[in-house]
């Protein structure tokens, strides 16, 4: 039986004053700031491990065994000339490498530390009261 006007009008407008509850807006909130930070980590560690790493550094043509070309298919050799490489900071890690993997995870961890300082909200879940009385009907091994 199809609805009529005033009863489909009257349930669009319960619909439309449906609250939602705050701790869902607020999860799917820092879900939504979670996941951006990921994807914009990832797209610039890989981006940037890319073009420093793999395009920039020429291949080493005294390297010995298979090239990984032909591991993976029609790519360059990976092994790259050690003399094109740089190392910040006297770390021994290329430069690439330093700044397109761990200059990202020191960010990501600071920006996780602000996150939960500072926009994370601990949602009240309520009270336990409910759960209480169940628990207390079957009686206790104290009496």
């Amino acid at each position: 039986m199809p609805l009529t006007n005033s009863e489909s009008g009257e349930n669009h407008a319960s619909a439309s004053q449906h609250v939602e509850d705050p701790v869902f807006l607020n999860s799917l909130r820092e879900a939504k700031i979670i996941i951006s930070i990921w994807a914009l980590a990832m797209v610039y560690t890989c981006t940037y491990c890319y073009l420093y790493g793999y395009e920039s550094h020429p291949s080493d043509p005294a390297a010995v065994g298979p090239a990984v070309s032909s591991w993976v298919g029609p790519l360059e050799s990976f092994d790259r000339d050690p003399t094109t490489l740089t190392t910040p900071f006297g770390l021994g890690i290329p430069d690439w490498v330093f700044y397109g993997v761990v200059a990202p995870w020191i960010a990501c961890l600071l920006a996780t530390f602000v996150f939960c300082l500072f926009v994370f909200k601990e949602d009240e879940l309520g009270d336990d009261e409910e759960l209480a009385p169940a628990a207390s009907e079957g009686g206790s091994s104290d009496d």
